[in-house]
């Protein structure tokens, strides 16, 4: 193969590279996304039980009270007199229940809180992701680029010159150096000049 098939193939075969890393860094990203969202799923269905069983022990407590005041009245007493042991039942059995409302609330609220903070994660990683695929890409196709330009330096490549070094590297045709060096200054502003 001639240096400018190979020169070809070089950048052919990284803009190729380049493609693929994309296309799998997308397939990734898709895949952080669908996880970011079936987290979310979970965390609603996770709050959803919670709230299911906080209303459990609401029905529950209510129960417990209603036979507590058809026992007391059962029994000849007033069910709704304050003070009675009738009353002091409900109040045990109402402060047990709103403690485990409350715990069942929370633990809704964290779940669905717990997701939604999961669920960032990893959007925050797809799109990382498609950003470190972006980088790679062009990190490819340039080095396809400079491997074409060392194995056929021409026009389209390199302008005809060699990358590395100056064109005025090596010949004694040109006194000009490299880097044109800066004149000293005779004084610095705010300094009068001696002498």
């Amino acid at each position: 193969m001639s240096g400018a098939e190979l020169a070809v193939l070089s950048v052919v075969t990284s803009a190729v590279g380049a493609m693929a890393q994309m296309n799998a860094a997308r397939s990734q990203a898709i895949q952080y996304r669908a996880q970011a969202r079936q987290t979310e799923l979970q965390g609603r269905l996770e709050a959803v039980k919670a709230k299911a069983e906080g209303n459990q022990v609401l029905e529950n407590m209510n129960a417990v009270m209603a036979a507590t005041a058809a026992r007391a009245a059962a029994g000849g007493l007033d069910p709704y007199a304050g003070g009675e042991s009738t009353d002091l039942i409900n109040t045990f059995s109402l402060r047990q229940g709103i403690g485990e409302f409350t715990i069942a609330r929370d633990n809704a609220a964290i779940a669905k809180d717990m997701s939604t903070y999961q669920a960032g994660i990893y959007r925050t990683a797809a799109a990382n992701t498609m950003k470190a695929a972006r980088a790679n890409a062009f990190m490819s196709i340039a080095g396809g680029m400079l491997q074409a330009g060392q194995l056929y330096p021409t026009e389209g490549f390199t302008g005809g010159a060699n990358m590395f070094l100056p064109s005025s590297f090596g010949s004694s045709a040109s006194t000009t150096p490299f880097v044109e060096p800066l004149a000293p200054e005779l004084s610095f502003p705010g300094v009068k000049a001696y002498g």
